[in-house]
């Protein structure tokens, strides 16, 4: 029998969690801190004090030569104990105090039914065994991950760079943007004013206005022998890109320089004087350029007809993801924001925060179908935690699922949940959960929920 210590009863062992409890919801406390705050005060209340952990417990079943006063006892013994009368046995549900003992013997009046309930209590009391994790038996809990075979060599699909694609900027791209004038012209506004005065109490000079002042002369300053060409070069050589040859890169600068000089209000001078910003600027728009290249080439490898390369989910070791039964390290550790839950058949026994009520309740679902065995253990997955997430790679960054489940038979099933108010923008995490699935030859299943449409799942559960 599994157990969960509830707060409403009034063992020590309650107590102790219940005050534990009550500094974490009502005065702000860790669960660590708590803990340390509120310890069992003897050796037999250390003993039965089993924190926020489940717990086995082992029914003790002891034979008794008359039948006990149960009627006499308190509710709290009378909960903790049955009577047989066909067998004449009493059974020791849970684990008896030795004050509870001392009061159930009081219900006898022979000494061998005195000794038997001693006895038994003795034995109720060593019966008891922490409940361990899926982690903790050391069960091996694998997942294939999508590899890349280039030429017939595999390696690890875990960064679209690795894709050979056609990548070369135009002078058609080179277009300052609205933002662009936006960002230069804040810049340029957020210039400081102020005065030039005479201290009168000390009498010294006081300059306020240097940045503005710095700012005018920049603009007053022309640049000897510097021209749109010099200023690009300038730019090319502090604008770093190897994918990029440098003929291309400084047509290209060239091209957005000349665009931004045709703008209202920027001239040779007030470009040389926020030539900083423009370089980030320029950075940043061959960056897009660049990803946009890049997810292009992704697309056309996923789901066009790249015969260079192949997308393949293997079985091999170096190519599937370990959760290590040691780590397991979320950013924020679920404290009952959308509700209180015993998990179960959690893989791990700490579990990373839900971002959602409707998440949340799909992992009670999850858990509830585990413990009926439909599902061997599950994971709250976690996002970009090296070493303790599984994540399927995109052209324009990784997708995390909510939840892996390993099913009875050895099967993975990848569930995510997903808001109506997210459903669209999770197109492309839909393309490679489901393209992942169907390279995996049967060995692995996705599924992308929303609205609490769980019962979708029943039919991958077999």
């Amino acid at each position: 029998m599994v157990c969960t210590i509830t707060r409403q009863a009034r063992s020590k062992s309650n107590l102790l969690r219940y005050r534990r409890d009550s500094l974490v919801e009502g005065a702000g406390f860790d669960t660590k801190e708590a803990a340390e705050f509120v310890k069992a005060g003897t050796g037999e209340q250390a003993r039965l004090d089993f924190g926020n952990s489940k717990i086995i417990v082992k029914p003790i079943t002891i034979p008794l030569p008359e039948k006990p006063d149960l009627k006499s006892v308190t509710p709290t013994v009378k909960k903790k104990v049955e009577w047989n009368n066909k067998t004449n046995e009493l059974t020791i549900i849970t684990p008896l105090t030795k004050e509870e003992t001392v009061e159930l013997t009081k219900t006898v009046s022979q000494l061998e039914s005195v000794q038997q309930i001693e006895k038994g209590a003795e034995v109720s009391r060593q019966s008891i065994e922490y409940f361990q994790t899926p982690a903790e038996l050391g069960k091996e809990f694998k997942v294939p991950l999508l590899a890349l075979s280039v030429q017939g060599e595999l390696q690890l699909f875990d960064d679209p760079e690795v894709l050979e694609y056609p990548w070369n900027l135009t002078t058609v791209d080179a277009k300052v943007l609205h933002d662009d004038i936006s960002i230069l012209n804040s810049a340029y506004a957020s210039n400081d004013f102020g005065t030039l005065d005479i201290d009168e109490t000390k009498g010294k000079v006081k300059v306020t206005f240097l940045p503005k002042l710095q700012r005018d002369l920049g603009l007053v300053y022309k640049p000897e022998n510097w021209d749109e060409v010099k200023l690009a070069t300038w730019f090319c050589k502090n604008i770093l890109e190897e994918s990029l040859t440098h003929e291309a890169k400084r047509n290209f600068v060239l091209a957005w320089l000349n665009d931004l000089l045709s703008k209202d209000d920027f001239d040779l001078a007030r470009t040389n004087t926020q030539k900083y910003i423009i370089r980030q600027l320029i950075e940043k728009r061959i960056n897009i350029l660049r990803k946009e290249a890049v997810n292009d080439a992704y697309q056309n490898f996923l789901f066009g007809n790249d015969e260079l390369h192949q997308i393949t989910v293997s079985n091999e070791q170096e190519y599937q993801f370990n959760f290590h039964p040691n780590v397991y390290a979320p950013s924020r550790d679920d404290n009952g924001e959308y509700g209180y839950y015993a998990f179960n058949k959690h893989y791990y026994g700490r579990i990373g925060a839900f971002d959602s009520g409707e998440e949340f309740a799909c992992a009670c679902w999850l858990d509830q179908q585990a413990v009926k065995g439909n599902i061997e253990f599950w994971v709250r997955n976690l996002v970009r935690k090296e070493g303790c997430s599984f994540y399927l790679q995109k052209g324009n960054g990784r997708f995390y699922p909510d939840f892996i489940c390993k099913l009875p038979n050895g099967k993975i099933l990848v569930v995510e949940y997903k808001g109506a108010d997210k459903w669209e923008a999770a197109k492309d995490d839909r393309q490679i959960g489901e393209l992942w699935a169907n390279l995996s030859e049967g060995q692995c299943k996705f599924i992308m929920i929303k609205d609490k449409r769980f019962d979708l799942i029943e039919s991958l559960l077999s």
